[in-house]
């Protein structure tokens, strides 16, 4: 009798010691659980998915995690964006009692050790609302298989369940549960596996998923062992009544082929062969994820690490951007780039604007090549490049509106030279160094003559067409003469965007690409509100569409091959020094867009390059870029109204001259600000305004010896202009 007494207090010493020591721990683990505020907003990274102006989605940016930031595609969803099939699949494969338990299940736990301990596995132990703890506070040790992990998860697991409904915990589950690859939630999964969104699943689908969660490489990978472990939970199912019969048989007989593999099946659902892997669930590589349009992805990630840090766009997510992306328009950019007739090695970069509102269609920032990867460099943003002659619009419009110069004005194209301190005379040419005397401003821009543009800037100041410049976008204009020549940089985005202004009524509009940022509850976080500058008058504008109209159709003109047929179409061609870059700036109505070419180690062009045919073509801006801006906008356009004239504002009459001597009653029709239209016969002398430097201690022009302090410029007279020419 003693001896039984003592192994009693034995034992009864060894059970209130472990108590007393589970206690002690539990309190401890109690004191190391999370702060509750965590527990209720159970938050979470998601993928911010990114917009076309429709709503199509055209691209994400994946959030990351973890110390090795592995990328996280996840989408959140809500219970009514999962088929009921697919909850009811998932519920009866991972917690058939969820239900009926309070966060934990006894009998579950008793189970699922029995059959470990038998060897018969099945599923685990685990509930859904203990599997959302783990996965969201536990998700580095969600392996590990210890009593202090355990017991955390429970008493979170009661917390969770005091703070939330069951369709709010199953809601979480679906969002935070990891399904392979970098797939996290149900709306990853379902598209990586079989390509839909969740509430299409079938009851099938909705299995074969729910099989995937506890080991999803291995269970994957292992299709056969998955295919029986869905027939043990249909017939679960169907025994508690959850599903009929039809139901059950409907479901096996469905012919699942997920993401990957090949599968045979008899009528009856039953596999026949060996199941053949094909590839690979539909997986995301990087961090940002575009089939349509990958650089307006890379700029919108940007923009939003710019406004808002990495940290909320990387490690949190889960917006929602809308941009201003046309979907005809970009895939028109993207095929026009894949055709481009371009040099080996070449780059281009298309890129097209609205120019009433500065919304960005399409952009793509380098040559598609088929089978090769797109690099993240965006050269529509991005790149600076000089203009050329595409520039000479600007310098016209504002000869126009601050010199009161008009399109028949006559300027003589001759050699000019302009004294540089420390340096030798600044000699500019044309492009095929040659002059060819007196031609109206309409004529040397359609045949992009250099000299009459230096001449105007001289005439305008530099000063004055830099401040315009400025006022459109342009950020690296400086006040030197030769800017005529479009000697310093833009983007091609810049570009289009400044030209765009005159179809607009002189108004220039901030180019922008996104158009509102929401987060994942539809709450309206940022609408931008770009900037608006009245640049040019209504007149003005109207008088350099009509330019830019008449150098795509007068005859002669460098740009007419860009003539779309009866379209209202206007543009300007523009080359570098040593050919280095080619340009093609354009608009219609609906639409401005820029077009360049060029490498990017500054190396010049080709002269020529082989056709498709094999036979060779000079490299020139007015072929090879008009080829690619002309195949863009007709894709781009294609289905909208065909517009061939544009309102005309107050202020502007019409009158006819004589393209080279610029007399009245020629035979081509030009836009005038009222009361300055060509009367009669002009002449050159009438005609020509002109700065030049003067040496003031002999009246006579400057000199390349002339002292830089002895140097005063003037505007000539109309009687003076032979006597400075000739000297």
């Amino acid at each position: 009798m003693k001896v039984l007494q003592g192994l009693f207090l034995i034992i009864l010493t060894g059970v209130l010691s472990a108590s007393a020591l589970l206690a002690s721990a539990a309190f401890k683990w109690a004191q190391e659980l999370p702060e509750l505020n965590e527990l209720t907003s159970l938050e979470y990274t998601a993928t911010t998915q990114i917009f076309a102006r429709n709503g199509e989605l055209i691209g994400e940016i994946l959030p990351v995690q973890g110390e090795d930031r592995a990328s996280t595609d996840r989408i959140p969803v809500t219970l009514d964006e999962v088929s009921p099939a697919a909850l009811a699949a998932i519920i009866g494969s991972e917690d058939d009692q969820f239900f009926n338990h309070y966060g934990f299940d006894v009998p579950g736990l008793l189970r699922a050790t029995w059959l470990l301990a038998t060897g018969e596995g099945g599923r685990g132990g685990s509930t859904i609302t203990t599997q959302v703890i783990k996965n969201v506070f536990f998700p580095d040790i969600a392996e590990e298989q210890t009593i202090e992990r355990k017991a955390k998860e429970i008493m979170m697991a009661i917390e969770l369940e005091r703070r939330h409904t069951k369709a709010e915990i199953l809601q979480q589950w679906l969002n935070v549960t990891f399904w392979g690859g970098n797939f996290y939630g149900i709306r990853a999964a379902s598209q990586a596996y079989f390509d839909k969104d969740p509430i299409e699943l079938t009851l099938a689908e909705g299995l074969y998923l729910a099989r995937l969660v506890p080991f999803p490489s291995r269970n994957y990978e292992e299709f056969e062992n998955t295919r029986r472990a869905m027939r043990n939970v249909l017939d679960n199912m169907l025994e508690q009544g959850v599903i009929s019969q039809e139901a059950a048989d409907r479901a096996w007989r469905q012919p699942i082929q997920p993401t990957g593999w090949r599968v045979q099946y008899d009528a009856d659902g039953n596999l026949v062969g060996t199941p053949e892997r094909t590839g690979e669930p539909l997986g995301l590589s990087s961090t940002v994820s575009s089939n349509l349009a990958p650089h307006v992805s890379w700029t919108v990630r940007n923009i939003l690490t710019d406004r808002y840090g990495e940290s909320r766009v990387f490690n949190s997510g889960g917006l929602r951007v809308y941009t201003t992306i046309d979907v005809q328009a970009q895939q028109a950019a993207n095929q026009a780039s894949l055709d481009a007739a371009a040099p080996p090695g070449a780059q281009v970069a298309i890129v097209g604007v609205d120019p009433s509102t500065g919304e960005i269609l399409a952009m793509i920032g380098e040559r598609l090549i088929l089978g090769e990867p797109i690099g993240e460099f965006n050269r529509v943003t991005t790149a600076l490049r000089q203009p050329g002659s595409s520039f000479k619009p600007i310098i016209y419009a504002t000869a126009i509106e601050q010199g009161g110069y008009t399109q028949a004005d006559v300027v003589v194209d001759e050699p000019v030279s302009f004294p540089q301190p420390n340096q030798p005379n600044w000699e500019p040419d044309n492009h095929d160094n040659t002059f060819i005397g007196a031609r109206t401003l309409r004529e040397h821009l359609n045949i992009s003559r250099n000299i009459p543009l230096v001449k105007l800037v001289e005439a305008v100041t530099p000063e004055a067409v830099a401040a315009r410049s400025q006022s459109l976008g342009y950020t690296t204009v400086q006040p030197f003469i030769s800017i005529a020549l479009g000697s310093f940089e833009v983007t091609p985005l810049q570009h289009a965007s400044a030209m765009g202004t005159f179809m607009n009524g002189g108004l220039h509009v901030e180019p922008h690409l996104i158009s509102r940022v929401e987060d994942v509850e539809g709450n309206v976080l940022w609408e931008p509100q770009p900037r608006k500058t009245q640049v040019w008058t209504e007149q003005t504008a109207y008088i350099m569409l009509d330019l830019m109209r008449a150098n795509v159709a007068d005859g002669g003109a460098f740009s007419r091959r860009a003539q779309i047929g009866e379209r209202w179409i206007g543009g300007k061609t523009g080359t570098t020094n040593d050919d280095r870059d080619i340009w093609f700036v354009g608009m219609s109505p609906e639409l401005a867009s820029a077009v360049w070419i060029g490498y990017d180690d500054y190396s010049a062009l080709p002269s020529s390059m082989l056709r498709p045919d094999g036979e060779r073509e000079r490299m020139t801006s007015s072929r090879q870029p008009i080829y690619i801006w002309r195949d863009f906008m007709e894709r781009a356009l294609r289905g909208t109204p065909t517009t061939s004239d544009i309102p005309v504002p107050e202020g502007i009459s019409f009158a006819s001259f004589d393209r080279t001597t610029g007399n009245s009653g020629g035979g081509t029709r030009g836009a005038f600000v009222a009361g300055t239209e060509p009367t009669g016969s002009q002449t050159v002398t009438q005609a020509i305004r002109i700065t030049i430097p003067i040496d003031n201690r002999t009246g006579n022009r400057a000199t390349a010896s002339t002292p830089r302090n002895n140097i005063v410029w003037r505007e000539i007279a109309p009687n003076e202009i032979e006597r400075y020419v000739n000297n």
